[in-house]
């Protein structure tokens, strides 16, 4: 008789549920001498019992009735089943595997466990003696080994849970701390990139995520729009931000020289090289290299550059020893790199290495609503440098500003507000008029000129001819701009029907300003 009790020592000690299953049905299996024992568990899911030892690959549905165990998981009543009996179950092909050894004299015990629960955790499974089966859970001290394992078994699988829980808490604590400071990260950006358009959200968005990578960036954008403000900022924040950040213009400096700027030499490369010279390349060692207008940057030089970036190392002109260099690679383009691609301008292999994350850089005429902020910022830039007090802009002067398709984007903003600044006295704001000489209004011939022919040929018919207008009578010139500007908008939209689109198509502006000019001028939709 074996003593039961005993082995619950065993099983006490366990702290894995996995060692826990194995060695309970070892001891019972060796104890009562049985062909074969094992324990059926509830996959993650619930919908399969699977056995403990996963070395075996056998499985059965919980809802398939044609075979024991499904019974004996719906009732949580224990299933005795003889050799004649087992003929009644051989439909379930895995079924008829498992007991396919079970002899004349052999028979096959299902109990559900806990016993005595409704709740089912696992089934047990003893292939054996008849005599030996059938009686032995009629054995106090067996039923003892089997409770202590099935509370043994709860305990770990609720620690295993409670685990799993603080795991779970830890990565959503570590989600939200990772999310607030990105969100941290990204305010912070909104002081050197600014804007509050969506557009531009989004932009700052990726632009902490590249700089968490270590892949090449590639900024486009036209010219004007910040693509070095933008390089900087992914390097600052990079884990590369205390080294280098070394920029280069590949459009600014001559093709001969190019490659030992990037490169360096070394002294007697060339007529005029008396001394050793560091490259970029070294100098953005830990860093970022920063290169501007990378398409203009000639094929012979781009294969070297491609071997730079797959192999870290490089050789300056004129060397004979390889030297290393481990930088992160930022450039920017303002020209289609794929249309250069396409002409064989621009190295294939090269243009996927640098396109690892693309960013693209909005144009001004796209984020109009930006102009505000960034006049504030640049007039405030204005006074620091200056030391002058101009009080702003005046909403006639950003209305102006506004009106603008800005070909030179954020750049040619900050040159007309520094030009309205310097018209202005200190301590007042910038008037329209510092404006109005160098942005050609929207209204104007040069842009009328681009209406479709069979729309302008309509309108101009009802326009009287400059020579004879009587401008005499005019003694306010900005009302009689607004008067005129309003004219023209609601004979348009009244021309296509009320279609903005089409209208601001017509008058040569985006449809946004448009309804922002509609807007101001109280024009209703027609």
């Amino acid at each position: 008789m074996s003593n039961w009790l005993t082995f619950t020592a065993d099983l006490v000690g366990l702290r894995k549920p996995q060692q826990l299953a194995t060695q309970f049905v070892s001891i019972i299996s060796r104890e009562l001498g049985l062909s074969n024992a094992l324990l059926l568990l509830p996959n993650a899911n619930g919908r399969l019992l699977v056995p403990h030892d996963d070395r075996l690959s056998c499985s059965w549905s919980v809802t398939d009735f044609e075979n024991p165990f499904s019974h004996v998981l719906q009732s949580s009543k224990a299933m005795h089943l003889t050799a004649e009996e087992l003929v009644f179950w051989q439909s379930n092909r895995t079924f008829s595997q498992l007991v396919a050894k079970v002899g004349m004299f052999d028979s096959v015990w299902i109990q559900p466990l806990p016993m005595g629960h409704r709740h089912v955790q696992s089934i047990l499974v003893l292939m054996g003696d008849s005599n030996v089966v059938g009686k032995i859970f009629s054995d106090a001290a067996f039923l003892k080994f089997i409770d202590v394992f099935s509370q043994q078994w709860s305990l770990l699988h609720d620690m295993e849970r409670e685990e799993q829980t603080r795991q779970a808490l830890k990565e959503s604590l570590c989600d939200f701390e990772r999310d607030s400071a990105q969100r941290v990260l990204v305010k912070d950006l909104s002081r050197k990139l600014i804007g509050d358009s969506a557009v531009m959200q989004k932009l700052r968005e990726q632009i902490v995520n590249a700089a968490s990578s270590n892949l090449s960036v590639m900024i486009q954008g036209e010219t004007g729009t910040g693509k070095e403000l933008v390089a900087e900022a992914v390097h600052d924040l990079s884990s590369r931000q205390r080294a280098p950040f070394v920029a280069i213009n590949c459009a600014a400096i001559p093709e001969n020289l190019l490659e030992s700027e990037l490169f360096g030499y070394t002294k007697g490369a060339f007529s005029g090289a008396d001394s050793d010279k560091q490259g970029l390349i070294a100098q953005a060692n830990g860093g970022t290299l920063f290169l501007d207008e990378i398409g203009d940057m000639p094929l012979a030089l781009q294969a070297k550059l491609l071997r730079v970036l797959e192999s870290k190392t490089f050789r300056p002109v004129g060397g004979k020893q390889e030297m290393t260099s481990d930088f992160r690679l930022v450039s920017a383009t303002h020209v289609n790199l794929l249309d250069q691609v396409r002409r064989k301008a621009f190295r294939q292999d090269l243009y996927y290495r640098l396109f690892q994350y693309p960013l693209t850089l909005p144009r001004l005429a796209a984020r109009l609503d930006d102009i505000d902020l960034l006049s504030q910022h640049f007039v405030q830039q204005f006074n620091q440098q200056h030391g002058k007090n101009i009080r702003g802009l005046h909403y006639r002067a950003l209305d102006c500003l506004k009106m603008h398709d800005f070909p030179g984007n954020v750049r040619e903003l900050k040159h007309l507000i520094e030009f309205g600044c310097a018209q202005t006295s200190d301590g007042t704001q910038v008037e329209e008029h510092c404006f109005t000489a160098r942005i050609v209004p929207a209204a104007s011939p040069a842009t009328a000129s681009s209406i479709a022919p069979s729309a302008s040929a309509d309108i101009a018919s009802e326009d009287v001819p400059a020579s004879e207008q009587n401008f005499n009578v005019i003694n306010d010139l900005k009302q009689a701009l607004n008067d005129f500007e309003e004219k023209i908008i609601r004979e348009r939209l009244s021309h296509f029907s009320g279609d903005r689109a089409k209208a601001a198509e017509s008058l040569g502006i985006p449809k946004r300003t448009l309804a922002y000019k509609c807007q101001k001028l109280e024009i209703k939709a027609l």
